[in-house]
């Protein structure tokens, strides 16, 4: 299986946020839905791959990093893998083909019975960007559902509440 990490990464560098928005929008598809701030800006065009990225306002006219969460669906159909599978599937891939990388945490969340997730913080280094990256992956009906919060390293203590808040409102339906 080919999972689509190095995808992940590119999506994530391309694109500030007072985190005092308490006004959510959600955005919903057909099998899972996520909440994020009303001043973030929500992009499905489907670029680099990416289902949806949802996009941190701009802190200045300086700022050459949009903080931001994306989704991404991977069709695993006939590769039987599971959660415990995707994770060393991606751990060993930021360990052989990342450099300057950084495992945080890298462990199976079990919140209840019927919701398990993986979820990976990690740091890496991409072009000029020193970022900090968090995502998690949810397996249901041989599809993995990654939605990944990045942020530039030295912002991410800014940021982070308002990243787990959208990542942690990411919910599967059906």
């Amino acid at each position: 299986m080919k999972v689509t990490f190095f995808f992940i990464l590119l999506f994530s560098t391309h694109f500030c946020f007072a985190q005092t928005d308490t006004t959510k929008i959600v955005f919903a598809k057909d099998n899972y839905k996520i909440q994020y701030p009303k001043s973030w800006q929500l992009d499905t065009s489907k670029i680099m791959g990416t289902n949806f990225f949802v996009l941190a306002p701009l802190e200045n006219a300086t700022d050459k990093f949009r903080e931001n969460v994306n989704g991404i669906i991977q069709d695993l159909r006939g590769q039987n893998i599971d959660l415990e599978k995707y994770k060393q599937i991606t751990d060993k891939q930021i360990s052989e083909f990342v450099t300057d990388s950084k495992v945080f945490e890298s462990a199976i969340i079990k919140s209840n019975e019927s919701n398990h997730y993986y979820k990976i913080v990690y740091a890496i280094t991409q072009g000029k960007f020193r970022l900090k990256i968090t995502s998690f992956c949810f397996i249901k009906n041989d599809k993995a559902y990654l939605v990944t919060f990045t942020t530039e390293f030295d912002k991410y203590e800014q940021y982070k509440n308002v990243g787990e808040e959208i990542l942690n409102s990411f919910l599967l339906i059906k």
